[in-house]
């Protein structure tokens, strides 16, 4: 999809939506009344008000027709406003962001996929966002749902302040998704060491696991160098995020962990072998999951939920893939190092005349009824029964079409309540879910879970802003060494003239930081 999708919707719902809503009013049947409006209580939604229209700009996925959309139409109703959202294609969201905030003609709410980052630090250090402090303790949804953590998470490394409202996630364990067709026809196992791995990328790229004759699958893809590819990392102890010390105890940026020099060898063996799909460094968003579901490859890096959220792109995803957990590190650990449990954040221009208005849909937004709505949709359009204590979803093959083209996690203010999504998207069947949960408990009795804290430490999150050229110069480098256009040698000078002198600053607030913490 190449378009930008653009939506003005009106705040009446269609009499479609209206006899889904009267349906599910005054039932008998407890496992649809809560689907209809879960958890709804007296004052749950927005004080009755003229609506006002809050222009927004929001990361969908492609599958979704916003326009005369019901299921927005009865959040219009719900939250008591008009929304004229505008969802650039989900490849290139955040390149659109950036431009879009550097034209300063900004919309009243916006979405931030990379949460309180270095551009969110520029974009409310030039003026261009609404501090929150003073106003979000008057929302009573947000502060319950979102934790001091979370909060604590998202405050600007320069001011202090708050510019953004976290959007709440369900934890995600990474590790991997493979193909289990092509693991059983090649009478393999799911790889859980680094040398199992490397014979079953071999097998998967030369043995013709797709049995078409041809040498045209690869063993890997993923997105990029350092995609959360954490299931690679930990065989070597590499931590993908900051908050985790090295194997000697320390903490250090990651260009001075222990592992880093060993990943990006194993990746250029990867790559000189082409057992890895050659075009990973330039793959942009959900590219490599394209390619799994085409077949071109057989492993990407994925979370628990990965293979069933797929079923939107690929209907026999739950019968070909499998999640994995990540590779053992040299303790025999497979580690799953969680943070805090966001999934970016919402902006609210500086200019916006309605900001009360947003905080108001927002606010309404971290309920359960707003979560149930955008994740599982209308009763009866999109789904048959739902129960929300066991998350138990059931629909048609119909629905599911019909649900893919109106609502979806990427669509949720708040993708979790109290840590938990209404359902597991996707698994709109018992014997889905029971799939999910069967693989999820074998994974997990896998894992080694280790809790990272936020790290809000102003130089090294700032670095972005204060040596731009230089992160990308060491990116290239990187990817050069990968590639065999330069030596181990070259890139290891290249770290100790530039890279080491120029983060150095930032390395030692960022220690400082972390032993602060006592973590």
């Amino acid at each position: 999809m190449t378009r930008s999708n653009k939506l003005s919707a009106s705040v009446l719902a269609s009499a479609l939506v209206l006899t889904v809503i009267t349906s599910g009013c005054g039932s008998d049947d407890k496992k649809s009344e809560g689907a209809t409006n879960p958890a709804a209580s007296a004052g749950s939604s927005p004080a009755a008000k003229a609506p006002v229209t809050i222009k927004m700009f929001n990361r969908v996925n492609a599958g979704i027709i916003l326009e005369n959309n019901p299921v927005v139409a009865q959040a219009e109703k719900l939250a008591n406003v008009k929304l004229s959202i505008e969802a650039p294609p989900i490849n290139n969201y955040t390149d659109k962001l950036k431009v879009m905030m550097a034209s300063g003609e900004l919309p009243d709410l916006i979405y931030n996929w990379g949460g309180a980052d270095a551009s969110m630090e520029t974009w409310a250090q030039n003026g261009l966002l609404l501090p929150l402090d003073d106003k979000i303790s008057k929302y009573p949804n947000l502060m319950k749902n979102i934790t001091k953590e979370m909060w604590d998470s998202v405050k600007s490394v320069n001011d202090g302040k708050i510019y953004m409202i976290p959007k709440t996630n369900i934890v995600n364990h990474w590790g991997y998704m493979v193909n289990q067709v092509w693991l059983d026809k090649l009478g393999l196992k799911a790889p859980e060491t680094l040398d199992e791995l490397t014979n079953v990328l071999r097998a998967f790229t030369k043995n013709d696991p797709d049995g078409n004759g041809k040498a045209d699958t690869y063993g890997i893809s993923q997105v990029g160098v350092w995609a959360p590819s954490n299931f690679i990392a930990n065989a070597f102890d590499l931590p993908l995020t900051n908050g985790v010390k090295d194997t000697d105890g320390n903490y250090k940026i990651k260009e001075k962990m222990s592992g880093y020099i060993p990943y990006l060898t194993y990746l250029k063996q990867l790559y000189s072998e082409k057992i890895m799909d050659p075009e990973f460094i330039i793959n942009k968003s959900y590219v490599d999951l394209e390619k799994l579901n085409q077949s071109k490859v057989g492993i990407i890096p994925s979370h628990q939920y990965g293979v069933m959220a797929d079923l939107g792109r690929d209907k026999d995803a739950d019968k070909k893939f499998t999640f994995q957990a990540p590779l053992k590190n040299s303790k025999g650990e497979a580690r799953s190092l969680v943070t805090v449990a966001t999934w970016g954040g919402w902006m609210i221009s500086k200019n916006s005349k309605y900001a009360d208005e947003v905080l108001r849909f927002l606010d309404w937004g971290n309920t359960p009824e707003a979560n149930a709505l955008f994740q599982i949709g209308l009763k009866d359009l999109t789904y048959d029964s739902y129960d929300p204590a066991s998350k138990a979803l059931v629909r048609s093959t119909e629905q599911t079409t019909k649900v893919n083209s109106l609502t979806s996690t990427y669509m949720t203010l708040a993708n979790a309540i109290n840590g938990e999504g209404a359902i597991i998207e996707n698994a709109d069947s018992p014997e889905k879910l029971a799939k999910f949960k069967e693989q999820w408990a074998t994974a997990q009795k896998k894992m080694t879970t280790v809790n990272v804290p936020a790290v809000r430490s102003p130089k090294l999150l700032n670095l972005g802003n204060t040596i731009p050229d230089l992160i990308k110069e060491k990116d290239e480098q990187e990817q050069k060494y990968i590639t065999g256009e330069i030596t181990v040698e070259q890139l290891k000078s290249f770290l100790d003239k530039k890279w080491y002198p120029a983060t150095a600053d930032a390395e030692k607030e960022y220690i400082e930081f972390m032993n602060k913490l006592g973590k």
